[in-house]
């Protein structure tokens, strides 16, 4: 499922080029691969060592470290001593920081210890100053590619911000990993379904907007009747990305179907 929809955003990358899906590497079985499991094993966890079914995949970079202290100063440290906030920040597990984009749930919790998956709800972005209509543009076009260009439904995907290295200009040697841009990564399809698209529209369709109301798919997605300028945003970059895919189907019926079913539902 995941090399399906790197290869699709890779064929349509002028259309998403503000998403970025993670390259996947090796698939690494629990009942082969012993030399791998041999090596890896004495290294993990306790917690953690056992055997399973596992991606490798290209490494989204965290948040850097001044914007991981911004999130504790904001979020965290709220209320609490100087120490706590350093403590939190210092935490070897919080380095590995990548940001939920929740452009469809306006709050919620926020657990103030780890910085891990950490969600950036709607009234935090806004509180911070997140330009949140180019994320819901891209998601849009993002979630265009992945019904209409890879056909698989998109069922509790997620979308973080991370970072990634710029690639060096002429002359320099490597990369410069001291200077990082700021990227909206879409991950973990382990939930996906593939949508077989020569059935009838309407199974189609009930089959992409079903998935778009169920899981974590409606903390991403703009709601409709609670932020309309946003999800009229999300709205135009669907409907962009689909007429550079030339499909056969009518994604204006789509979208206004998912509109009706949205609100109905949920």
């Amino acid at each position: 499922m995941h090399c399906g929809v790197s290869a699709t955003f890779e064929h349509y990358q002028s259309i998403n080029s503000k998403v970025h899906v993670p390259k996947p590497l090796k698939f690494i079985s629990r009942i082969r691969n012993h030399a791998f499991w041999d090596e890896i094993l004495p290294k993990t966890p306790q917690p953690y060592c056992m055997r399973g079914d596992v991606v490798m995949m290209e490494r989204i970079l965290p948040l850097p470290k001044v914007v991981r202290r911004a999130l504790v100063s904001w979020f965290c440290a709220r209320g609490q001593n100087l120490d706590t906030a350093i403590e939190v920040l210092n935490h070897p597990n919080n380095k590995h920081c990548l940001a939920r984009v929740y452009l469809g749930k306006a709050n919620g919790f926020v657990d103030r210890e780890t910085l891990r998956n950490f969600p950036l709800y709607l009234e935090s972005m806004e509180q911070i100053g997140v330009e949140t209509l180019p994320l819901a543009h891209a998601m849009g076009k993002a979630y265009a590619t992945l019904h209409w260009g890879a056909a698989i439904n998109g069922d509790d995907v997620e979308f973080v911000l991370g970072t990634s290295i710029p690639e060096a200009s002429e002359g320099d040697n490597g990369q410069d990993c001291q200077h990082r841009a700021i990227e909206l990564y879409l991950l973990d399809f382990g939930q996906c379904e593939v949508v077989d698209m020569a059935q009838d529209p309407d199974v189609v369709y009930q089959a992409f907007k079903g998935a778009m109301v169920t899981g974590d798919n409606q903390r991403f997605i703009p709601h409709y009747s609670r932020s309309p300028a946003r999800f009229s945003t999300f709205r135009q970059g669907y409907l962009e990305a689909d007429r550079q895919l030339n499909n056969k189907f009518s994604i204006e019926d789509f979208i206004q179907e998912y509109e009706e079913y949205a609100e109905d539902f949920l």
